[in-house]
Order: C-alpha cells, then sequence, then structure tokens
C-alpha cells in the first residue's frame, strides 16, 4: 500500500469523505515543502513554484507545483516549450513575500 493511499485511509477515518480527502491531499501537493519558504527560493519544491512536467499519453504536460498549467508538447520536442510561461508565472504572477 502506497503512502498516499494509508493518508487517504486515515483521513477517511478522521470523518473526510473520499473526495474531501482527496481534495485536501491535492491541495498539500501544492503547497511549499518547506514551512517557512525562502522568499528567494519560491522556484523550488520547497518554495512551492516549482516546475512540473508529467508524461501523460504521449505527451509531455508542464504545469507549476502551485497548480498552474502551461500546456502540452510531444516528448521528441524541447521541454524549453514550458520555461518561459513558467518564469513568466514566477515572476509576474506569484506575489513576492
Amino acid at each position: 500500500m502506497s503512502a498516499r493511499t494509508e493518508i487517504l485511509n486515515a483521513l477517511q477515518r478522521s470523518g473526510y469523505d473520499e473526495a474531501g480527502a482527496a481534495a485536501l491531499l491535492g491541495r498539500a501537493d501544492k503547497e511549499p515543502r518547506d514551512i517557512e519558504p525562502d522568499p528567494d527560493f519560491r522556484e523550488t519544491l520547497a518554495g512551492g513554484h516549482a516546475l512540473i512536467v508529467e508524461y501523460g499519453d504521449c505527451e509531455l504536460i508542464g504545469s507549476c507545483q502551485c497548480g498552474k498549467r502551461f500546456g502540452m508538447t510531444t516528448p521528441d520536442a524541447s521541454l524549453d516549450t514550458f520555461v518561459p510561461r513558467w518564469e513568466r508565472h514566477c515572476m509576474t504572477e506569484v506575489p513576492r513575500g
């Protein structure tokens, strides 16, 4: 059993319904990994705004850790497809601490 499944089961035993438990865990995935993130390094997992690239059904999907989507591309394309959108997001859309 995965840790994620164990957490979801524990939340449900604590009174969350299945959708509520999944939503709470989803919110936690997007939060900074550091309790007090360094505002100078927000573009990391610890800072909450890391660039995430996932492999989908024969496509690459780019997003920010916070949930902002940057689109899709093919696996043979450059990952630079996502970088300008991610940089713009981090520089202009994410409030400075």
